[in-house]
């Protein structure tokens, strides 16, 4: 009897699909000149699954932009969140290079590759159709960099060409280059390694029409002229990449996702029914001047409460959700007609007034240097510590492979907690990509005006304790005027101001001079500039719109200008010039003498004796150079007492320079069970002779010869013993 085969019938055959017959995007290739660089874009060949890919390459350097897109099955209700995550992640193996890690693994990013990420997502976040409501997610992986590409410029128009044949439908492309002043000339998408004598450092993302959609820029106190002109040289540029992305998009295969109308269709009528109610009210509170960021808030929120009860509708279509959409809506208009049409801000300022600026320095006596800036609501404390140059901050091998700067003597950390805008921490990270962009503004914005020689390693701490706005620039100032209190002698003051916008579709529009939260909130732009009276030091742009045109650039730089010099004003008026002496609380520098041979007395046994001497006086000891170690103390007494343990450690421990063959007569310090103790020369640490090296006989111990203590004998240097090194003797 036959039987049949176990699940026969219960499982149907395997069906395999062959990649022959797979739907794969149509592969595409192009090359254009860029300033500099000859890039070459692909797709169609790589990462084929996701909704986008593309790589960059320009020499034998490749970044991988991926995209994907998941739209939302039911549409969904807009709000002032688009679902966009952008992460630039740098690989080790594309610099030649195994990760520094314990594991040996790419574990997480680095500053560099943040920072990057924010660079990424605030060219592309303003330039998504409106209304598009999907989760979208973008991965740039290099693929091989050397120390020449710009990873990050790469990894942009990479990500714009991926977004171009992908179903992420777009308001505008990007395109991005970087521009530098190399042997005086202004030079767009050099070589990255040109940077590093370059006065100039601008990131330029733009569209159609010259229009300005993002820009991180830091310089050695560049003038209005100069950086106009890199903005012209840079666009010259930009249009030849738009023009590449617009072939690519016409030869894709992909259909862009349509956006869905249900939700406008449906806030139509609450709109319309939302106005009667809200529009007096809401027009009060926003006219209100004596409102501060606390109460407008509260009043808003309780009306919003208000409209939002009265119009909900339980058993209809009408959702709370898009309720509170539709109000926030109607709040950001409202505050942008009235900005317009009034020329009055919500806090009875002009468009060209300024916050009420207040300044400490010396706040506490105890700390190196110390300030606190005030401007409206946004108070920031600033903290300088000195301390050695071994207190550089030095990056890992592979981040300085990708152009990071290989010692760090002057490092800026910006932090904004929770209770700054009185809310409840629900983060146990120690900071987030917010903080980390912030502070590097900062950092740049100062880093050009520290002196190169200054002999301290120079930490600033920035802490924000109040936040209306522009905090990331009021660091700068209080960074400014705490380093002034703390004696470093900057090249010059920094001050540094938020401008912000707001316009309409008939083209109007109002530059806005020291923004504030809620004009942040419902204006199209925010523009930090950070500078001295010479010039701009740094400049970072946000906006949300298709981009700044040239006449609004011009008008806010104008306006950026106006303010800087306002703001340093008041700075000069509460300190002028740095302190003439340090604190007593700021430690002393010293170096000392010690020669490299010598060195290892105070650097053996992981470093023992520098650390005893830390230990016992306070004082720390660091390799300066080749010729002396550098000492840090805290007073003039303890520099002295490390100083006396640094000679007696030498001299007790440092190896004999003696002759072969010589007899030398020498005094026995010690008398052993199996040898004595001798000092060649007097104030020398003793060297040991055993028994068997006294005599040709054999001797149990050295007093049976008659030697003691005190005694002087004559021995004859034999050089050093080959497997211990020590000194022989006979």
């Amino acid at each position: 009897m036959l039987r049949r085969p176990l699940l026969a019938a219960s499982c149907p055959p395997r069906r395999i699909r062959s990649l022959a017959t797979a739907t794969f995007p149509t592969q595409q290739s192009a090359t254009v000149t860029v300033g500099e660089a000859e890039v070459t874009f692909r797709s169609g060949h790589m990462a084929r699954f996701a909704d986008g890919a593309v790589t960059a390459e320009t020499a034998d350097s490749a970044v991988l932009a991926t995209v994907v897109s998941k739209p939302k099955s039911n549409g969904g209700t807009p709000t002032d969140f688009l679902s966009l995550n952008v992460d630039y992640k740098q690989s080790a193996a594309a610099v030649g290079r195994i990760p520094t890690t314990y594991l040996r693994r790419e574990m997480q990013q680095s500053d560099a590759d943040i920072i990057a990420s924010r660079i990424i997502d605030r060219s592309i976040r303003p330039l998504i159709a409106d209304g598009y409501t999907g989760t979208t997610q973008i991965l740039c992986k290099p693929m091989a960099l050397d120390e020449t590409a710009d990873g990050v410029v790469l990894g942009l128009n990479a990500a714009s060409a991926a977004l171009a044949v992908s179903t992420v439908p777009m308001r505008a492309k990007v395109a991005a280059v970087r521009v530098g002043i190399v042997d005086g000339q202004i030079t767009v998408n050099p070589p990255m390694n040109a940077f590093t004598q370059s006065p100039l450092n601008l990131l330029v993302s733009g569209s159609r029409e010259k229009r300005l959609v993002m820009l991180e820029m830091e310089g050695d106190q560049i003038r209005t002229e100069i950086f106009l002109e890199s903005i012209e040289r840079a666009f010259t540029q930009v249009d030849k990449l738009l023009d590449l992305f617009d072939d690519f998009e016409s030869n894709s295969d992909k259909e862009k996702t349509p956006i869905d109308s249900a939700y406008a269709e449906a806030a139509a009528p609450i709109k319309e029914a939302m106005l009667d109610l809200v529009n007096d009210p809401l027009t009060y509170i926003l006219l209100d001047p004596t409102h501060d960021k606390t109460s407008r808030d509260v009043a808003i929120n309780e009306l919003r409460k208000s409209v939002v009860d009265s119009l909900y509708d339980k058993e209809g279509t009408t959702s709370q959700s898009m309720l509170n959409t539709v109000f926030a809506d109607h709040v950001k208009s409202t505050l942008r007609r009235l900005t317009l049409d009034l020329g009055q801000r919500c806090d009875g300022r002009q468009h060209t007034e300024f916050r009420p600026i207040s300044i400490q320095t010396d706040v506490y006596k105890r700390l190196h240097g110390s300030a606190i800036f005030q401007r409206g609501q946004s108070q920031v404390m600033g903290t300088v510590t000195f301390d050695s140059p071994a207190a550089a901050f030095h990056p890992d091998s592979v981040a300085q492979l990708l152009g990071a700067q290989q010692k760090k003597m002057f490092m800026l950390h910006y932090e904004f907690p929770a209770f700054a805008t009185n809310e409840l921490s629900t983060s146990s990270r120690p900071f987030n990509r917010r903080e980390l962009g912030h502070g590097i503004l900062a950092e740049k914005s100062l880093k050009y005006v520290v002196p190169d020689d200054f002999p301290y390693c120079v930490r600033l701490a920035c802490q924000v304790l109040e936040s209306n706005g522009s905090t990331s620039m009021a660091s700068a100032c209080v960074g400014s005027l705490a380093m002034y209190d703390a004696g470093v002698p900057l090249k010059a003051p920094v001050a540094g101001v938020a401008i912000g916008m707001v316009s309409n579709d008939e083209g109007k529009y109002a530059v806005l001079t020291d923004l504030a939260g809620i004009e942040d909130y419902a204006g199209d732009m925010d523009f930090k500039m950070a500078g001295t009276a010479r010039g701009f030091t740094a400049m970072q742009l946000d906006l949300k719109t298709l981009g700044l045109t040239p006449d609004q650039l011009r008008d806010a730089l104008v306006a950026g200008r106006g303010g800087l010099d306002h703001v340093l004003g008041k700075m000069n008026e509460a300190i002028d010039k740095p302190r003439a002496e340090f604190k007593p609380t700021v430690p002393i520098i010293a170096t000392m003498p010690v020669p490299a041979h010598k060195r290892n007395v105070l650097f053996r046994g992981a470093a023992y004796n520098a650390k005893l001497i830390e230990a016992e006086t306070g004082v720390r000891v660091y390799v300066e150079d080749d010729e002396s170690v550098g000492l840090l103390a805290p007073n003039k007494d303890k520099l002295a007492a490390a100083k006396k343990m640094i000679e007696t450690l030498i001299e007790e421990n440092t190896s004999l320079d003696l002759i072969f063959g010589t007899v030398y007569k020498c005094e026995i310090a010690e008398l052993a069970e199996n040898g004595i103790y001798v000092r060649v020369r007097p104030g020398t640490r003793p060297v040991f002779i055993p028994n068997r090296n006294l005599d040709t006989r054999r001797v149990a111990h050295a007093s049976a010869l008659g030697f003691k203590q005190g005694d002087y004998v004559h021995v004859q240097y034999l050089g050093r013993d080959d497997a211990s090194g020590q000194h022989r003797f006979s």
